[in-house]
């Protein structure tokens, strides 16, 4: 592995870097402006070489990750900007992941610049943001952004396979549950491909995808992309000729957990919901930012009781994380304790056997508002269910089917959400605004 030193940086050394080199890890698409652009691309490509298909391309960042806090940044001079304490636990195993897929894809590490003091990590935020500030204004998306052919299968596997990539989501190395090769594939380089069966923005669709990357987070991923489902049949197809392939049942088999485990998992559970109920049922929104059970591995108790994974390593009075939960919970005197990480998916799933769950919750939001619907049209209360379920982005009531309790944490804060969009627009009914904007929508999809 490259020298683990790290530097200090600072925002002349930023501006040094801009002027000798180049961004590849920002992402060109952060800009609403710039993905209206790029549709306007794609529609063009496929009206003028009659295909159904093409790639949006980016001449500079070939590195491109998602979202508007990226994980590093890495420039052509080989400089890395790395997010994390390095002396953090797990800090050098993600830096290895990092060296990893550079080096897959051509790229190596010259220099490391990364927090030094914990005091730091607010400023030091604020330069990551900086850089990728910098670079959608160094690189304007109107001349960086391109339409490409989509490659046939043969050569978009072969292309997924080069310089021995590894198909993270089927290697016996990793711990991934087989169900997501159904319809995702993510690679050791972060390329990340899913189903195009999932890009209709379907709730359930939407909420599985979520799903594996909060349960998946500590792998990278570059932006996503659609591809046809026979695509990723023929990755895992090619994947069965590798010596680190795991065939689906042995990994449902590694999934499991020794008698012995489970029984210690199952009686700690049972005596956690003996006297206490769990407060932290939904995603709690602190100043914009979410703290899901899922991806911050916790669970809050009546008792102030605060369960978190083991592989949570700063839970100080002064770590951000708790500063966050006493914002979330400002009644609860926290008792910290700490688990297995595993713990807690299964503390979540068994909940609904001690108290009202999130999905008991969900279902019953959708009932209210299919009442208040109802009032308002005079409708029948079958209708107003349907017409309730198409308002959250399933096809009918019938098609309601919420398959965990992080899922509908995750539909329950998606409904908050939009009532606060709509109650903004119409404080008194945001419900009618919904309903309006829903009926736009039904309109342009015809």
């Amino acid at each position: 592995m490259t020298d683990t030193k790290t530097f200090p940086l600072n925002y002349e050394i930023i501006e040094q870097l801009f002027q000798n080199s180049v961004c590849l890890s920002y992402n060109p698409l952060e800009k609403m402006a710039a993905s209206k652009y790029a549709k306007e691309l794609e529609t063009e490509y496929k009206n003028t070489h009659n295909v159904k298909r093409c790639r949006i391309l980016s001449q500079t960042a070939k590195l491109r990750q998602r979202g508007y806090h990226p994980r590093f940044h890495y420039f052509s001079d080989g400089t890395l900007i790395f997010s994390r304490y390095l002396q953090d636990k797990g800090a050098s195993a993600d830096l290895e992941k990092i060296e990893k897929m550079l080096q897959i894809r051509g790229y190596k590490i010259s220099k490391i610049y990364a927090p030094q003091e914990q005091i730091d990590f607010f400023e030091y935020d604020k330069m990551l943001r900086y850089i990728t500030e910098q670079s959608l204004m160094r690189y304007p998306y109107t001349d960086d952004l391109y339409a490409a052919p989509f490659p046939n299968k043969e050569e978009f596997v072969k292309e997924c396979f080069y310089k021995q990539n590894i198909l993270l989501t089927a290697s016996k190395d990793e711990n991934i549950k087989a169900e997501c090769r159904d319809y995702l594939a993510l690679f050791a380089d972060g390329r990340f491909f899913v189903s195009d069966i999932y890009q209709t923005v379907k709730t359930s669709n939407l909420g599985k995808i979520t799903q594996f990357e909060y349960g998946n987070e500590k792998y990278l991923r570059m932006e996503l992309e659609y591809v046809p489902q026979d695509y990723i049949d023929a990755l895992y197809a090619k994947a069965a000729e590798y010596d680190w392939y795991e065939s689906p049942a042995a990994s449902e088999e590694k999934q499991k957990l020794s008698l012995n485990e489970l029984m210690k998992m199952q009686k700690y559970i049972d005596e956690l919901f003996g006297n206490r109920k769990c407060v932290s049922l939904l995603n709690p929104t602190v100043k914009d930012a979410l703290l899901t059970p899922e991806l911050d591995k916790y669970a809050l108790f009546s008792d102030g009781l605060l369960i978190i994974g083991q592989s949570r390593t700063r839970f100080g009075e002064d770590s951000v994380f708790i500063k966050q939960m006493h914002t979330a919970y400002p009644d609860y005197e926290f008792k910290v304790e700490q688990v297995p990480d595993y713990y807690l998916p299964e503390i979540y799933r068994r909940l609904p056997e001690f108290q009202k769950g999130a999905t008991e919750t969900y279902i019953e939001m959708l009932k209210q508002k299919a009442r208040k619907i109802k009032r308002m049209f005079t409708i029948s209360h079958h209708e107003a269910l349907d017409i309730v379920a198409q308002m959250a982005g399933w096809q009918n009531w019938k098609a309601v089917r919420v398959e965990d309790e992080s899922h509908a944490r995750y539909l329950i804060w998606q409904n908050m959400s939009d009532r606060r969009m709509y109650a903004g627009r119409n404080p008194e009914n945001p419900l009618a605004e919904e309903y309006k904007h829903w009926q736009i929508m039904q309109k342009h999809r015809k």
